[in-house]
């Protein structure tokens, strides 16, 4: 619920800025890795946004896949978790390219 409260503070903030007085759509950007369930983040979303600028508006996530560098073979590759194993060459993935990302992409105002 604290993550949603403050995605609706980041909307709300930015409209207010640019003179807006409805929030029709927010779209975040949640990565695999980011340990957030997207489930549970709609759900409190239809929940939080009463009383809200975003009370009649809608939540579109973007899921971000998890990506890797393996320094052995020199090969990006699908990550599901932070500790895993090149599907290449076996070696520890050590790098994370993408996929820690939890951001608010763009709000859609009138």
């Amino acid at each position: 619920m604290s993550l949603i409260t403050n995605i609706l503070a980041i909307a709300e903030d930015q409209a207010r800025a640019g003179g807006a007085e409805i929030i029709n759509r927010i779209e975040v950007q949640v990565g695999a890795l980011a340990g957030v369930e997207i489930h549970s983040l709609e759900f409190c979303f239809s929940i939080a946004r009463a009383g809200t600028m975003a009370a009649q508006g809608e939540l579109v996530v973007h899921e971000i896949a998890g990506k890797g560098w393996c320094e052995g073979c020199r090969a990006e590759v699908s990550l599901d978790f932070f500790v895993a194993v090149c599907s290449e060459c076996g070696q520890t993935i050590t790098e994370v390219l993408a996929g820690r990302e939890l951001q608010v992409r763009c709000i859609n105002v009138d």
